[in-house]
């Protein structure tokens, strides 16, 4: 791969950045809507715990091939795939009608997240050399905490003054503009 100009590599950063920043903030919407979700699911702690749990296994197992596929065709595609999926799974338990489609959701939007490490960090990998690798991935992992912090600060708010549903899709809009 050719290296890009400094700048062009910087943009590339910073929109990485945005991406890893919404990935944290979709992953974090259950934890803030949980209650309204009791609510109106009539869900208990072990039905919530299911829902992490759903969450995390597939997220774990689905970055396996997902990394796989990073290495063998274009980076930036298996990117945006992940993140329309990720959006378009959020976007779906924001109109979930019972717990199976909440379920349904959640393992949606876990295979989608499950793309952004492997694909971000390889094209982190191209874009910067050895001696600026490190702090590239750590302006990089800085979407974990700023997007966890917005959600729980603002995504809070918002669920308060307009629901859970509307969160979660108010939530999937930036990744369905990536399209």
């Amino acid at each position: 791969m050719k290296p890009l100009p400094p700048s062009s590599a910087r943009y590339t950063l910073f929109v990485l950045f945005l991406i890893n920043f919404l990935n944290f903030f979709d992953r974090n919407l259950p934890a803030i809507t949980a209650e309204p979700l009791r609510r109106e699911f009539g869900l208990n702690d072990t039905m919530l715990g299911l829902l992490a749990t759903a969450f995390v296994l597939v997220y774990a197992l689905a970055g396996l091939p997902l990394g796989r596929l990073s290495d063998r065709v274009q980076r930036s595609r298996v990117l945006a795939g992940g993140v329309f999926v990720w959006s378009l799974f959020t976007a779906a338990a924001g109109m979930a009608w019972n717990v199976a489609t909440l379920l349904v959701s959640r393992i949606g939007v876990g295979i989608g997240e499950a793309s952004c490490a492997p694909a971000a960090n390889a094209i982190i990998g191209d874009l910067y050399e050895s001696k600026k690798r490190a702090r590239a991935i750590g302006l990089f992992m800085l979407g974990l905490p700023v997007g966890s912090l917005a959600c729980f600060a603002l995504g809070g708010y918002f669920t308060q003054v307009y629901g859970c549903r509307a969160m979660y899709l108010l939530a999937a809009v930036p990744g369905a503009i990536d399209r």
